[in-house]
């Protein structure tokens, strides 16, 4: 008897233990955002967010495969997990109701693969385009680490760090999904908000208490970078000048801004060839598979006008900033470079050289095909550069100088 009542004590036992388990969250939610967590968020960025998050074996996000919104999500879900405090965004598909941690999907999972589980999700439910619901637009002069810039519908940036100078520094992923390192720029976004909806911007996540409340009912809600962009014609140059001065302990030197421009202009240039091989590198699967041309979707989500808008818009704002300036000082290393790049006589072989070291335009992934910077201005200014997906990759950089005449559909 004594056996029997204490296999069915075990069994009680079990009993009690197993509604435990089934109704595992992602992770317990023990602590509560408040102001002093997003101060914690801040530090945690400016110092633990690393351009390898995604490729350190020892981590349990190792190749956790992402593009430029789902790495800006994985920032706030991942210091939530690791400070045991809430993630709540919306749900896209059903109105009203949200993804959170709290989430018991995969309750039957160790922790770490219920985790993953979870960031997988959350990737694939939402995008660039989810971003301007579950954050707010805020005042430039309150720009932080851990805060973010969104162009809906094209690209994303975590903040990273905010410098003496007033730069708010930067990372990103991109397209297409898979796991990388991120990408560190000590530069602005290269974006200047412009959405009549006010949807894009510097924005900041909406805490879990508020994530029903609208963007204006936030805190720290502001709509002064939508009027400062449209009050400077949308001017790359003139907006960022205004928040490193917002931002700032101390006056940007003329040499620091020029460095920081050119250094986003390569950033800005290189990160162009990426898509351009995405493009070549599609092109090439589908023509396997016995298709010439892209369809309407496919070019959509391949082709570049609107960045090639943006990098002759960032020429033109550099060239702008550099006449500000005036004369070039020899002595300086970055206005050497400037002028290299801008200059209508060629400059001497050795700046040249000198400008190429610090940067060449990689034409495409996996291939020794390069384009000096200058090169790339002077197609830029010839509006040689070829947006269309289907076009060849002399074509698509304006090596080619004869127009391209298009054999597939253009949309």
């Amino acid at each position: 008897m004594k056996k029997i009542a204490s296999f069915w004590a075990l069994l009680v036992l079990i009993a009690c233990f197993l509604p435990s388990v089934a109704s595992a969250a992602v992770w317990p939610s023990e602590n509560q955002w408040d102001e002093s967590w997003e101060e914690r968020y801040q530090q945690w960025v400016r110092t633990n967010w690393k351009d390898d998050i995604f490729m350190d074996p020892s981590r349990p996000y190792y190749k956790f495969e992402n593009d430029c919104a789902d790495a800006v999500y994985a920032m706030r879900l991942i210091f939530a997990f690791e400070s045991r405090l809430p993630f709540v965004v919306g749900n896209r598909d059903v109105k009203g109701q949200v993804i959170s941690n709290e989430m018991k999907t995969w309750d039957n999972l160790p922790i770490n693969d219920r985790l993953r589980r979870f960031m997988d999700y959350v990737a694939d439910m939402t995008s660039t385009v989810t971003l301007r619901n579950d954050t707010y637009p805020i005042a430039l002069n309150d720009i932080n680490p851990g805060d973010i810039y969104v162009a809906p519908g094209v690209h994303s940036y975590q903040i990273v760090e905010v410098t003496d100078a007033g730069i708010a520094e930067v990372m990103a992923s991109t397209t297409p999904k898979q796991a990388r390192y991120l990408l560190r720029t000590p530069s602005f976004p290269f974006y200047v908000p412009e959405d009549p909806r006010m949807g894009d911007g510097y924005r900041r996540f909406k805490q879990p208490q508020n994530a029903s409340k609208p963007a204006m009912a936030q805190p720290g809600y502001s709509e002064e970078q939508f009027k400062l962009a449209a009050d400077l014609a949308y001017d790359y140059v003139a907006f960022t000048d205004i928040i490193s001065q917002k931002l700032g302990k101390r006056a940007e030197k003329p040499d620091e801004k020029t460095m920081r421009l050119l250094l986003a202009l390569c950033m800005y240039a290189n990160d162009r060839s990426v898509y351009v091989y995405d493009a070549l590198w599609y092109l090439q699967k589908i023509r396997g598979e016995g298709r010439n041309c892209m369809n309407a979707r496919e070019y959509d989500d391949h082709s570049t006008p609107g960045r090639d808008k943006r990098l002759k818009m960032f020429f033109d704002s550099i060239r702008r900033h550099l006449d500000h300036i005036g004369r070039f000082d020899p002595r300086s290393q970055p206005a050497r470079w400037a002028k290299a790049v801008f200059s209508n006589d060629e400059p001497p072989a050795q700046e040249m050289k000198s400008l190429n070291d610090f940067c060449m335009v990689q034409m495409t992934l996996g291939e020794e095909y390069y384009m000096t910077l200058r090169e790339l201005r002077q197609n830029v200014d010839a509006n040689a550069l070829v947006s269309d997906p289907n076009a060849p990759l002399p074509f698509r950089w304006g090596v080619v100088k004869e127009p391209f005449r298009a054999e597939c559909p253009v949309y």
